[in-house]
């Protein structure tokens, strides 16, 4: 895989040259632990998703692997690539959400038996989580040209902007963001409903938001409406 950015100067004013680009190693990563509760959790447990959800994220992740695989920075020409199938991952979640959503609103069944408040929400966790995660990666890749791009000589213009890149003294003057920044931001997209300390400034950027935005609402206010109509008062 594409190595991790090299170690920053120790003080002593020598140059090492630019930074590597950042390696796809957590962002694959991350997209295996959002898979790995679909398939472990026991289905008497959740309602869903479907398994074809979590058999067309395994693929995807083992696409973007062997593209990530090969020596040196992922290549420009494997971004458009990679940008499909994190759109897949996101299409198959917003799938997952959507049929939740639609179970609890006509009161279906599964196998026969009438959701449990338990199973919706651990449906709605799994569908927010793999939410956060799938957004999260798809903003690294998208924001100033994706890790190769944030670490080029010149980048284009961003599409998020992050408070260190505003105000002086907050970060280094070079700093870039990194996944876990964008993981953070697809996080509180989701808490708040709208951009908290990053500000999106594209129209793709805003686009993406306000859908990640509308999946989790959709999700967390019909999931927790039907729990709490379940409940024993």
């Amino acid at each position: 895989m594409s190595q991790e950015p090299a170690s920053a100067s120790r003080g002593d004013g020598a140059d090492h040259g630019p930074p590597a680009a950042e390696s796809y190693t957590w962002p694959l990563t991350a997209i295996v632990v959002a898979i790995l509760p679909q398939v472990l959790i026991p289905v008497r447990d959740r309602v869903g998703p479907p398994s074809v959800v979590p058999i067309a994220e395994g693929a995807v992740v083992l696409i973007m692997l062997v593209i990530a695989a090969r020596p040196g920075p992922v290549s420009q020409r494997a971004r458009p690539v990679v940008l499909a199938l994190l759109g897949v991952l996101i299409v198959a979640n917003a799938g997952a959400a959507a049929r939740l959503v639609d179970l609890v609103l006509n009161g279906g069944k599964v196998d026969g038996v009438v959701l449990s408040a338990g199973r919706l929400l651990v449906a709605g966790a799994l569908v927010l989580f793999t939410n956060v995660i799938t957004f999260g990666v798809l903003y690294w890749e998208l924001d100033l040209d994706g890790p190769a791009g944030r670490v080029a000589d010149s980048m284009p213009y961003p599409d998020f902007q992050f408070p260190q890149t505003v105000t002086r003294g907050l970060a280094a003057p070079n700093w870039r963001p990194h996944f876990l920044d964008y993981l953070y931001v697809a996080y509180t997209n989701i808490v708040a409903f709208s951009p908290t300390d990053t500000m999106p400034l594209t129209g793709r950027a805003k686009a993406l938001m306000a859908l990640q935005s509308l999946i989790s609402v959709s999700v967390l206010v019909v999931v927790l409406a039907r729990v709490i109509n379940i409940l024993p008062s």
